[in-house]
């Protein structure tokens, strides 16, 4: 009996396909298809059963998400088990013709009546689950604890990073945008074509917003504040780019002056030399910023103050730009989410 396999890879370069299967087609980010596919899936595991948030479907969600490739080929009941060690490296979960989505093994993660066994396991990386384990261990010397199912963040395996090129020039627009906002607190703002002078490339890379802001006659309190705390967010891009030599924990505010100074030094060198760090420190990075963003919107919610160890603001901007480094959602700089 021949079984039809939907499956949905996060990695960037899948494994050949080495099973016995008719191969029935392949879509990858080029195919505008896929996009359609992965909205549509979405909305399957969001609605199916009672439709509620739980760590599960918010697991699917996020794998969705990260999916590059899919794949659909019919193979024989009797050669599913080779398919499996084929799943497991492409990181993919599996749509059936019942419905049912699983995981490599075949062993359900939400079937449409919502049954779900959470002792199931979702497929991760094995990169990205030692991260969050070396990240919970870390914390939890810190006496900082995040929930067990909290997933781990996008893997070496996934991730397609912005070109170092491209962080450099958002650098230099965030470091434009916070000398405006120190001006406007003055209440003497500088006149936009000066920047445009001094640091063009940076000029050049304003986002929307940060370029309405930069021209705003009179921006609101909140606004100055709001583009002020941008130096965070600058801190980790100018680390990621080795224009900082360290990202310290985040319980300190940056040195705003050193932020300005780099930038300015750079900013008339030639980026395109501009090397990223190695991908694993980057992605160390997001996924402890992502656990401590947790931990700070827990005690939040909970109308509780965080320890004094840690400073929310910090790590929400810090967060924000590691996103936007790792292309979370694709999204564009003024666009940028972070769930916890």
């Amino acid at each position: 009996m021949s079984i039809l396999i939907n499956a949905f890879s996060t990695v960037t370069q899948p494994p050949a396909i080495n099973f016995p299967c008719e191969r029935l087609y392949h879509r990858g980010l080029d195919d505008p298809e896929l996009m359609k596919n992965l909205d549509g899936f979405i909305g399957y595991v969001m609605q199916a059963g009672d439709g509620q948030m739980n760590s599960r479907r918010y697991a699917l969600y996020r794998h969705i998400q990260r999916v590059k490739h899919q794949f659909a080929f019919e193979i024989e009941e009797e050669n599913f088990n080779e398919f499996t060690s084929w799943g497991w490296q492409a990181n993919a979960i599996i749509l059936l013709t019942d419905g049912t989505i699983r995981n490599p093994d075949g062993d359900i993660l939400l079937d449409p009546d919502d049954d779900i066994d959470f002792d199931v396991i979702v497929p991760y990386p094995p990169e990205a689950l030692k991260r969050k384990t070396k990240n919970e261990q870390y914390l939890a010397k810190l006496g900082l604890h995040t929930p067990t199912h909290l997933p781990p963040v996008i893997a070496e395996s996934e991730v397609i990073l912005r070109t170092p090129d491209e962080v450099a020039k958002r650098a230099l627009a965030i470091m434009l945008t916070g000398i405006q906002a120190e001006s406007f607190r003055e209440n003497n703002p500088i006149n936009p074509m000066e920047f445009k002078e001094r640091c063009p490339t940076g000029f050049a890379a304003l986002s929307n917003n940060e370029r309405d802001f930069i021209y705003s006659e009179q921006p609101t309190e909140q606004d100055v504040i709001d583009m002020s705390w941008k130096y965070e967010a600058l801190l980790p891009l100018q680390w990621a780019i080795n224009w900082q030599s360290e990202l310290p924990f985040a319980d300190t505010i940056c040195d705003v002056s050193s932020l300005v100074d780099k930038g300015m030094q750079h900013s008339e060198q030639d980026i395109s030399k501009v090397t990223l760090r190695p991908i694993s420190e980057l992605l160390d990075a997001l996924d402890l910023h992502y656990r401590l963003h947790w931990i700070t919107t827990d005690f939040r919610m909970k109308g509780e103050q965080p320890p004094a160890s840690i400073i929310s603001d910090v790590i929400q901007e810090r967060h924000y730009a590691l996103n936007w480094l790792t292309n979370f959602e694709n999204a564009d700089w003024d666009d940028v989410d972070t769930p916890t």
